[in-house]
């Protein structure tokens, strides 16, 4: 038996389709009750072939004798976004994690991915899978099912991670093969040039107040080895080279000039970072904070006097290997209120925007009554008090509503926004500030991170010829109802 079809490259959106397909011509030529078995391996870091079997599968062979599998529905089940911060790894039984204020996470001391202060490997958002094959067949049309389970064919390993692919995305093919799959490189999301993205759409011009969290996801690892089946897709020119993340880079800009010190956080596991692992699905995709609040967290200082600032990726010969990112100072005016969201991307991490504008709170409100008896039946004397009586509240259930509007934006920025309105996952961010305390115990929950969702129901994309000037308005619920005691 022979894999004949495999995913083209080893890194996969978990909803890709992930297909194989398999061919034994002997058997099926010569024996009845063919059928095709696959078994599914999912690790959260290391060998997948080491973890349990999450699932059997089995197919009956097409008419043309090969059997076809398509593992994407069972996969996307064991990804999922990264909401908090934690461990990131373990080196000579010493456990590292994300810290928040330069304190370690834990169980007493959370704080969400959008806080952290330099590093974090994912937890969720990327799995090693891999799958063994083998066959089943009788030699009779009324035989016992004999099966070559004691002899599988042995995938290689892939990964998959938290993303969702466009049905007009372009696939690679290869000619020779026929296998297929997403080129994240030629798509520039595999930082190995100075033109190279993070896993975002986003604009590399964006707009930041004084004390807002950001974080960058990216995938920290490149190809090292040439040939067919390379994780993203680069097929480099030497086994020798590779372009493992060593590096993110900050710094501030005045009047064109840089101020206050360069800013570098290296991926040490001191950091919150998983250094020189090729395999581990932690080390994968992981995290940088690089907004102002972030900054301030890991102990630093914005400068007096600022414009902008830079955000930039080099690897382990500090070369760069990313784009440059500006983040522009942004001041709300007065008497206009600043709403911060952050929302799951399609590439599996966060983006976030300022809404700046004219933004409006309003409470919808729905209520349940009943008629209350007038004066006292249960005492010795009959009573009437005039709280009593009439038609009254029972339960009120009251949502929050906010209409946020945006700046005039560009065009690539309104492209972009396309994805807040049709994520499944989107957060209201508050600004950083003193966390107050009494003792050990600290106000911390709740405090950031507020889901919402968003209930405008259409997105019209403008563009400079139709539309020139570009500004949004959406609308979004917050997810919690305002508590309301019952009468």
């Amino acid at each position: 038996m022979n894999i004949i079809q495999q995913p083209l490259y080893k890194m996969l959106a978990a909803d890709d389709e992930i297909i194989f397909v398999l061919e034994d011509t002997t058997i099926i030529a010569n024996n009845f009750k063919v059928k095709y078995i696959a078994e599914v391996y999912v690790h959260t870091s290391g060998n997948p072939f080491t973890a349990s079997k999450v699932a059997t599968l089995k197919v009956v062979p097409n008419n043309a004798g090969t059997g076809v599998f398509d593992f994407s529905r069972i996969l996307e089940a064991y990804t999922s976004p990264d909401y908090l911060g934690g461990e990131t790894s373990t080196s000579g039984g010493t456990q590292f994690f994300s810290q928040y204020n330069q304190v370690n996470f834990s169980d007493t001391t959370p704080h969400s991915i959008h806080q952290i202060d330099k590093w974090s490997t994912n937890r969720n958002n990327v799995r090693t899978v891999a799958f063994k094959f083998y066959i089943e067949y009788s030699t009779t049309a009324t035989g016992t099912l004999i099966n070559t389970s004691n002899s599988t064919v042995n995938s290689d390993t892939f990964y998959i991670h938290n993303a969702v692919r466009q049905e007009d995305d372009a696939i690679a093919i290869d000619s020779s093969t026929g296998n297929f799959g997403y080129n994240y490189d030629f798509n520039d999301y595999v930082l190995n040039a100075s033109n190279k993205k993070f896993l975002s759409n986003a604009p590399t011009t964006q707009y930041i107040g004084e004390n807002d969290f950001c974080t960058i996801g990216f995938f920290a690892q490149s190809d090292s080895l040439l040939g067919a089946n390379s994780r993203y897709g680069k097929f480099i020119g030497t086994s020798s080279t590779r372009y493992l993340i060593r590096h993110i880079k900050i710094q501030f800009y005045y009047n064109g000039s840089t101020t206050g010190s360069l800013i570098t956080y290296s991926n040490t596991t001191s950091n919150g970072s998983l250094t020189w692992q090729s395999t581990s699905s932690k080390a994968q995709v992981q995290y940088v904070g690089v907004g102002t609040g972030n900054i301030k967290g890991a102990g630093g200082s914005l400068p007096t006097n600022w414009d902008y600032y830079e955000v930039k990726a080099f690897d382990y010969d500090d070369v760069l290997v990313s784009g440059t990112y500006k983040f522009h100072k942004q001041e709300v005016c007065k008497g206009f209120e600043k709403f911060r969201l952050c929302w799951l991307n399609r590439l599996g991490v966060w983006d976030y925007f300022n809404f700046t504008k004219k933004n409006v709170r309003k409470v919808n409100s729905k209520r349940e009554t009943y008629q209350q008896i007038k004066g006292t039946w249960n005492e010795r004397k009959y009573k009437k008090h005039g709280y009593q009586g009439g038609k009254k509240t029972f339960v009120a259930n009251a949502k929050e509503m906010i209409t946020l509007q945006t700046d005039f934006i560009t065009e690539e920025a309104a492209q972009w926004l396309e994805e807040l309105f049709t994520s499944p996952d989107v957060f209201m961010l508050n600004e950083r500030s003193t966390d107050t305390s009494a003792g050990t115990v600290k106000n911390l929950v709740n405090k950031y991170v507020q889901p919402c969702i968003v209930t405008t129901s259409s997105y019209t994309r403008k563009t400079t010829a139709n539309d020139k000037l570009k500004q949004y308005t959406i609308e979004i619920e917050m997810s919690h109802n305002k508590r309301i005691q019952k009468a």
